[in-house]
């Protein structure tokens, strides 16, 4: 670990007397399992019928989840920084879900890609267990430090070189058979080296949604998902992604959402919109009609919740006289999300161009 500056010892003893001032200031980043892909992907491989990436086999598998960087700034306002490019982290976070009987081993460790073209590596981290939801803790800890995990493996590397700039930041797995990645994050401080919340479990602060962003999806993006041998059928390219086969199929299409400023929140989420075409079958795609009629998407808003419960919003309404399908001006309350995206049941010739969805973020946080 690297000194704590002078700074961050201020605001921490500041915090005692005011929990409002908080010590810490971080960038949080979620993805869900639907981002990760196999090491080695093999022909049946497939999300499931939640989203979420799934090893159905009965042999362990390597599973790469990688983190999306983006959505960091910095600030010329009264408190002045520059975007951190580094990975120097609060905490970091792997959800999973062991599922059916049996005790399984469950492991991960972070990898870091740096601007001086070396690769650095964390410990590894391993759950032993029997089915259900748990999580893996790849930094920090509920004592409120920020180190990435140490000890042996690995090279153990990451921690010592956590304050150089980030190409790629990503999540190696170990996932054994029957067992899937619901979703993972990480929290990258903002201002100062080695942010820390003071104590507690970092999983457990929240914050107040002030406002909302778009977001967007491409249609790149979503992947087969459900029973085994649809996946063939579901072909990626400039388009979205589109139903080649005879049969309908459900594609999953992943939302990332904004960053949140240092807290999760209980995030709303409104106005999720589908695109689709039907470059390849005309036949009453664009009729009001359509969704009951089979002949058009019938797509819903799923999410994922700390407990591994998968929920939906029920099927979104058709737009009239165009090919999109809207969730509408109600919001959604989704909670503190694992994952959340869009589930659509595709019929054959038919595309999933891409997805908008209004997503509320956190409040501005203070503290350093």
């Amino acid at each position: 670990m690297k000194k704590i500056t002078i700074v961050a010892l201020v605001a921490a003893a500041l915090s005692v007397s005011h929990s409002a001032l908080a010590t810490h200031k971080a960038w949080l980043m979620k993805d869900g399992g639907a981002e990760c892909t196999f090491a080695y992907p093999e022909a049946t491989d497939r999300l499931d019928s939640s989203g979420a990436i799934y090893n159905s086999s009965t042999s362990a598998r390597d599973v790469i989840c990688p983190v999306a960087l983006s959505g960091r700034w910095g600030s010329n306002g009264a408190t002045a920084f520059d975007a951190k490019r580094w990975a120097d982290a609060l905490s970091a976070v792997v959800y999973f879900d062991r599922r059916g009987a049996g005790t399984r081993t469950v492991s991960c460790y972070a990898a870091m890609r740096a601007s001086d073209n070396s690769v650095y590596y964390s410990a590894s981290v391993s759950d032993t267990g029997g089915s259900g939801v748990d999580r893996l803790d790849l930094a920090g800890s509920t004592s409120g430090a920020g180190p990435w995990a140490g000890g042996t493996g690995n090279g153990n590397t990451l921690e010592a070189h956590e304050d150089t700039v980030v190409k790629g930041l990503e999540f190696v797995c170990v996932v054994p058979g029957q067992t899937a990645i619901l979703g993972y994050k990480a929290k990258l401080c903002q201002l100062t080296g080695d942010c820390t919340n003071g104590g507690g479990d970092p999983e457990d602060e929240s914050a107040i949604a002030t406002t909302g962003n778009y977001v967007q999806t491409s249609g790149i993006e979503c992947s087969a998902a459900g029973t085994e041998g649809t996946v063939a059928s579901v072909y990626r390219n400039g388009y979205g992604a589109t139903n080649l086969g005879s049969s309908p199929v459900d594609i999953f299409c992943p939302i990332a959402p904004p960053s949140d400023d240092s807290r999760e929140h209980n995030r709303s989420v409104t106005d999720t919109t589908v695109y689709y075409s039907d470059l390849y079958n005309t036949s009453g795609s664009n009729l009001n009609s359509c969704v009951g009629g089979a002949t058009c998407p019938s797509c819903r808003l799923m999410w994922y919740d700390r407990d591994g419960v998968m929920q939906d919003t029920g099927a979104l309404s058709k737009v009239a006289g165009v090919r999109k399908l809207r969730q509408g001006v109600s919001s959604e309350l989704i909670g503190k999300e694992l994952q959340f995206g869009v589930m659509c049941r595709t019929p054959p010739g038919l595309t999933i161009e891409g997805i908008t969805s209004l997503v509320t973020v956190s409040e501005i946080s203070g503290g350093m």
